[in-house]
């Protein structure tokens, strides 16, 4: 039978077999820690929560943990208002000025799937057969073809009636434990090392509230992307179109006398317009982007209709595309009905690969390779923190693996050995930057 074990932190941990990695390093001392410290961060509710004017009380909670924690360490730390957790590292380089490493993960979880009371389950050694949770709830290697390369080793479930929270919990315990390792080895060489742990990035919020004088690195890298080297290299930029139509009051039966205008039709016509089927998400795949129309809201008092278009595109010039399709749309929809149009555009987030510094890529490669690890570079057809900073604040970043799978789902893993694998990354990435020149 498959052993499952409910972790605490006061448990004792049993790695899996099959690590390809000395444990003579340094880094091989903290492996032991990331499993009981994500566990006790995943049964803590951090759901946020579009309705929010901002901060879930489970989110409060979560970054009040995740400080007292921090402060610990003894780094310069900020707790900002808006609970924003950021710990400046200063430089111990006596010969010359490194540049600015800065490192960010989310720690609130998705709101749209239950992820309340918690219960991981830890299975170590894990032998081959398909996992059964509650709730009819099967982890398999149809379904998931990676757990394949996971026999022997140790993985992490919820028990099936909640998602598990390793997006982005397993980034939060890959940042914690390297905080704990540059405090308990003051030695090892680093620069400037900025870090955030931010609030509200599954409701794409997680840059609105960003503090650029506490997080504004040279070289900006975020944990939170799947397994196997999986680095988010490019992403979607996302923009959220909202196009209402003024209708006029009156009675329908006298309206060629009193000035009723409808404002349906010419939502319809706008929508039939832009939205054309071969740009709808159901045909877009690779870097193709797409519009649809996501939702429709009247309001009968006002007598106005809007239409929320929701905008993905990997190439700017799509996005200049759709803009003009939209604004023609909405002028012929206002001279043939009579009728105000309004358009409001809202960047969602930009792509990364607009604003990273050529240096950072190969920066990059080198920290994954060192880590035992094949890079596996790729783009998003999605967002993350770092694509909301660039759409916020004009820089990017790069979106590292740390073993989370199937997010937002009640079938979602962890990879333990791919978590501790993105903590060397980490590692790697702080050694590598200290070797670097500050540019001027």
């Amino acid at each position: 039978m498959r052993r499952l074990l409910v972790c605490s932190m006061m448990m004792a941990f049993l790695l899996g077999t099959g690590s390809a990695f000395a444990q003579n390093d340094i880094t091989s001392k903290y492996r032991s820690t990331m499993i009981p410290r994500f566990v006790q961060y995943v049964q803590i509710s951090s759901m946020s929560d579009t309705n929010a004017e901002w901060m879930t009380p489970g989110q409060e909670k979560m970054a009040n943990v995740l400080y007292e924690e921090v402060k610990q360490f003894g780094f310069p730390t900020h707790f900002s208002q808006d609970k924003y957790i950021y710990v400046n590292i200063p430089s111990n380089l006596k010969d010359r000025q490194a540049p600015v490493l800065g490192l960010s993960a989310h720690y609130d979880t998705t709101p749209d799937i239950i992820g309340e009371n918690i219960k991981p389950q830890v299975i170590t050694h894990y032998d081959g057969q398909p996992i059964v949770l509650q709730n009819n709830h099967v982890i398999d290697f149809t379904s998931d073809p990676y757990l394949q390369k996971m026999v022997g080793k140790t993985i992490v479930t919820s028990d099936g009636t909640t998602n598990l929270g390793a997006d982005d919990k397993a980034g939060v315990t890959i940042l914690m434990t390297l905080l704990q390792t540059l405090a308990e080895n003051p030695t090892i060489p680093h620069g400037p090392i900025q870090v955030v742990l931010t609030p509200n990035e599954d409701v794409g919020r997680s840059a609105e509230r960003l503090d650029l004088n506490y997080y504004n690195p040279d070289y900006a890298f975020d944990f939170d992307a799947g397994v196997n080297g999986e680095l988010i290299t490019g992403n979607f930029s996302a923009e959220g179109v909202i196009v209402t139509a003024f209708g006029v009051n009156g009675h329908q039966s006298y309206a060629a006398e009193n000035g009723y205008r409808n404002s349906a039709d010419p939502i319809a016509l706008i929508t039939k317009k832009v939205a054309r089927k071969r740009n709808l998400p159901n045909y877009s795949t690779g870097r193709e982007g797409y519009i649809e129309p996501h939702h429709f809201e009247y309001n009968p008092k006002e007598n106005t209709h809007s239409v929320d278009f929701r905008l993905r595109y990997f190439n700017q010039k799509d996005g200049k595309r759709w803009h003009k399709r939209l604004e023609r749309a909405a002028q012929r929809a206002a001279d043939k009905f009579g009728v105000e149009i309004e358009m409001q555009i809202t960047k969602q987030y930009e792509n990364v690969a607009y604003g990273v510094k050529p240096e950072a890529y190969n920066l990059l490669i080198q920290a994954t390779q060192e880590a035992g690890v094949t890079p596996n570079p790729k783009e998003e057809r999605a967002g993350t923190t770092s694509a909301m900073i660039m759409a916020k604040h004009g820089f990017g970043g790069y979106t590292i693996f740390t073993g989370q799978n199937n997010p937002h789902a009640f079938t979602e893993w962890l990879s333990e050995e791919d978590m501790f694998k993105a903590y060397k990354v980490a590692f790697n990435l702080v050694k590598h930057t200290a070797q670097m020149n500050a540019s001027k």
